[in-house]
């Protein structure tokens, strides 16, 4: 194959390999550059700070032998899967799963749900039966107490502007709570 081809083309491929394996195989000898701290904090032999304007000064750039003993970039490069892996979270995060999904609005508040007050009620009778009293004209005395107090009503009298007296009817003496007309009762026994 290679008697084929003319006296310069194998001159350029005896040259291009040559110039493989010096790249391969001879040391770094390459400086290398590298951006200095700041100006005060230079190494020895490290260029000084450039101004480029009066007052002004850029950052100047600290330049380092090559290490004698360092072999070229490739030599050093490994070509084993488990050196491939990137530990950069820059180019990790590169394709790193996205999610679209939003999540919904909360529900809206529950409806106040509006309860009218209890309806008023009368307070509990203040009175207790006594007793009662028969006249020879036939009505009745109801005797009762509240408290301290003793009250002797009849059918159609009022309490204390408060309570009236309404009537008898199954053994209860009927009393309206005037302020809400409640009709309450007490028993009076066999009537």
């Amino acid at each position: 194959m290679l008697g084929k081809l003319t006296l310069r083309t194998k001159a350029l491929i005896g040259i291009a390999v040559a110039c493989a394996g010096y790249i391969v195989l001879m040391p770094d000898a390459s400086q290398t550059i590298e951006p200095t701290r700041s100006p005060s904090t230079t190494s020895p032999g490290a260029a000084s700070p450039r101004t480029t304007a009066p007052g002004a000064t850029t950052p100047s750039r600290a330049i380092h032998p090559a290490q004698a003993g360092r072999n070229s970039p490739v030599m050093n490069a490994s070509f084993a899967p488990s050196d491939r892996i990137v530990t950069d979270t820059a180019a990790a995060s590169l394709f790193s799963p996205q999610s679209w999904y939003v999540a919904p609005p909360p529900p809206p508040p529950a409806p106040v749900v509006y309860q009218a007050p209890p309806a008023p009620t009368a307070p509990p009778l203040p009175f207790a039966f006594m007793g009662s009293y028969r006249t020879q004209g036939g009505g009745a005395v109801y005797y009762l107490t509240a408290g301290d107090r003793v009250y002797d009503v009849k059918i159609g009298d009022t309490l204390d502007n408060t309570y009236s007296v309404d009537g008898v009817k199954s053994g209860q003496l009927l009393l309206t709570y005037m302020p809400l007309k409640i009709q309450q009762s007490i028993a009076v026994g066999d009537e």
